[in-house]
């Protein structure tokens, strides 16, 4: 490796990883198992059909390890409980990502981006916002996604855990196109929530031995230019810069092993 690669890496674990603990060891050589998990912003809504940030993601990917599969598992509209059991009693993305990783002969990674419709749904549907029933969602986040690490990393998955976005600050949001019945001062509330959900996730990754990926700044979701016309999905242009930054995460255990 030379020092000009050495260097380059350094720098993306910097971006990628902050203060969370340091990147493991490169995965092991051949074809990777990519499986995504999450509601629209994985399943790729505003994307025109063209497959979002995993499609792309599974192409990088497969140029660097042929042969590698990616499976999108996201569903628009899905909140944290849905990934953990459908509500229907249909197979849930958890139970459907347990048996493709359970199946893949390689090293398996797997993307979870998940939260935002909690939040949605919380501040839209669940009455007046209160510091009480907000710890409770808090609690009820953090239970969700503890079985999600849980459980795939129990399958000896890699997982990459992205930190969300401050939504109250898309487009959508604040022109009030959408999710009407949430008021400014929820608005306001669900920013603070965001927040403590980002930190939360920070504490689980540790804790699991995940890594993140931080959409929590930026203008990932705020810039017109990236989004839709819906105001709150990328369009192609946004979700390039967003598999970037899953791919960013991932470059480092990608490396050759030494």
């Amino acid at each position: 490796m030379t020092r000009l690669s050495a260097f380059l890496l350094a720098v993306v674990a910097l971006v990628a990883w902050g203060d969370d603990p340091p990147p493991p060891a490169p995965l092991a050589d051949g074809p990777i198992t990519l499986v995504c998990l999450g509601d629209s912003l994985t399943e790729g809504d505003g994307d025109d059909g063209n497959g979002g940030f995993p499609a792309r993601l599974g192409r990088w990917v497969a140029e660097r390890r042929p042969k590698s599969q990616v499976t999108n598992l996201g569903r628009s509209g899905w909140a944290s409980w849905q990934v953990v059991k459908n509500d229907d009693g249909s197979p849930s993305q958890l139970e459907l990502a347990e048996a493709a990783i359970s199946k893949a002969e390689g090293p398996c990674v797997a993307c979870v981006w998940i939260g935002s419709n909690d939040l949605w749904f919380f501040y839209e549907y669940d009455g007046d916002a209160t510091d009480e029933t907000e710890a409770a969602n808090l609690e009820a986040y953090t239970k969700h996604v503890t079985t999600i690490l849980t459980r795939l990393r129990a399958k000896k998955a890699t997982v990459l855990l992205a930190l969300l976005d401050d939504q109250s600050k898309r487009p959508v949001a604040l022109a009030g196109e959408a999710f009407t019945a949430i008021t400014k001062d929820e608005l306001a509330r669900m920013s603070k929530q965001v927040a403590r959900y980002n930190a939360r996730l920070r504490e689980l990754a540790t804790a699991h031995g995940a890594l993140t990926v931080d959409f929590s700044g930026g203008t990932w979701l705020t810039d017109r230019k990236g989004l839709a016309d819906d105001g709150n999905h990328p369009n192609a242009r946004g979700y390039d810069a967003i598999a970037g930054q899953w791919l960013a995460a991932l470059e480092p255990l990608l490396a050759p092993r030494r």
